[in-house]
């Protein structure tokens, strides 16, 4: 069994669970190569080091095989090929507004197909069910082989959505990281709603990620990480921060990550003149994070629904920072939203605010400052949970048993 990981974007720093459940199948004794349709961001992933190496770029307009390969399989496959412009392009099922859109995956397709049937793959997964699965359906249904993708966040579900019916429908196996998704595409989609949707989750490396030893620092420090946009809810924790420091109690907030809101969220930290005790450290390669989960004490991300109309009440699934930061045992608070609630139950291995308020998550961030016992035990749960539920290997043995139930149905 030969399996393709296809991603938008292979490897990406805010993506570095694809490279860790790679590497996990590997481990398996399963053999994946890795394609990525645009070209790679400079990410060394301790994981698979040479993986920038691997990556098979699928997007290349100027090697003239790209436009070549339209027309070797329209001569030598036709049907496939007239069948797939015709299914995925041209049949109206969608307004016409989105024809560009699909006739650019489909410029895509034909290269993508002879890349996998040049390096002898048997299936595809795709991470992510918009531009990434969109390609795979594309290109396997020109290869003749088989596909499937998971499911990632509400923007996949509602917003960029493009095809996703057809998807649902064609895919040999579809795959979620959260239940709440699972639930939300039953409900959504009729091609959903029959069929079987495995849940897989984002996983961990618990060994990788060593609990954290010794004492709190003094001030105690908060660690959040994510990518700077609307969504991970920065500005409701630096809100919340200042509320802490009115309220005089000693800590420091380290925020690491880089994106569209960086000079919002500085503008903000200049105007409650918060910057000696909140800093803005950018976006950090995947061992800089690890190294900073060891010397931060509490992790909080206030995650929350995006207010921008073109991305209106898109929000975060289950961020993987979070289960990174409890597997080092940073006791973790965060919001009621999305499957968030699937990592951490309130009270027993994290806490729980609301979204988008400050007071709220001041008073949990100052309950976990000033109990410290309260902290630990958060701790050592979250950890044992997250090792137990949300581990690499345990996931990458469901997605195992997935690929091999595949392959079955495909030989009989």
């Amino acid at each position: 069994m030969r399996i393709a990981y296809l991603a938008r974007v292979l490897p990406a720093l805010s993506e570095t669970f694809v490279v860790r459940e790679i590497a996990a199948l590997r481990r398996l004794g399963m053999k994946i190569k890795p394609f990525s349709i645009h070209p790679s961001e400079k990410v060394f992933n301790p994981e698979i080091p040479d993986l920038l190496a691997e990556v098979e770029v699928l997007v290349r307009p100027l090697n003239p095989i790209f436009w070549l390969a339209h027309l070797v399989l329209a001569l030598t496959f036709p049907r496939r090929y007239w069948g797939c412009l015709y299914d995925y392009v041209l049949r109206d099922r969608e307004h016409q507004g989105k024809f560009w859109r699909r006739w650019q995956y489909f410029a895509i397709a034909p290269f993508t197909a002879w890349r996998l049937s040049a390096s002898g793959i048997d299936h595809v997964h795709a991470h992510f069910a918009n531009a990434s699965a969109t390609v795979a359906m594309m290109a396997v249904r020109l290869a003749g082989i088989t596909f499937s993708f998971t499911v990632h966040s509400h923007y996949e579900v509602f917003i960029d959505n493009l095809l996703l019916p057809e998807k649902l429908a064609d895919a040999a196996g579809v795959v979620s990281v959260s239940q709440f998704y699972i639930d939300k595409l039953k409900q959504r989609y009729p091609q959903a709603a029959g069929r079987k949707i495995d849940l897989v989750r984002c996983g961990t490396d618990g060994e990788a990620f060593i609990p954290k030893a010794g004492k709190r620092n003094s001030p105690p420090v908060f660690i959040s990480v994510g990518r700077l946009v609307d969504l991970k809810g920065f500005h409701t924790l630096i809100e919340a921060c200042a509320a802490l420091r009115d309220r005089g109690l000693a800590f420091e907030c380290r925020i690491i990550g880089d994106g569209p809101e960086l000079e919002e969220l500085q503008h903000l930290i200049a105007r409650l003149q918060i910057g000696d005790r909140v800093k803005l450290l950018g976006g950090l390669q995947p061992a800089e994070v690890k190294a900073a989960y060891q010397q931060a004490d509490l992790m909080v991300l206030a995650c929350c629904a995006s207010k921008y109309p073109r991305e209106l009440h898109n929000h975060d699934c289950i961020p993987v920072a979070l289960m990174e930061a409890m597997a080092t045992g940073l006791p973790a608070i965060s919001t009621w939203i999305g499957g968030i609630p699937e990592l951490i139950r309130n009270r027993e291995t994290g806490l729980l605010v609301a979204p988008d308020d400050p007071s709220g998550l001041a008073a949990a961030m100052g309950r976990l400052l000033s109990d410290e016992g309260l902290a630990q035990q958060l701790a050592q749960a979250g950890r044992n949970y997250v090792v137990q539920e949300f581990g690499a290997q345990t996931n990458a043995l469901r997605l195992q048993k997935i690929f091999t139930r595949i392959m079955e149905g495909k030989a009989a």
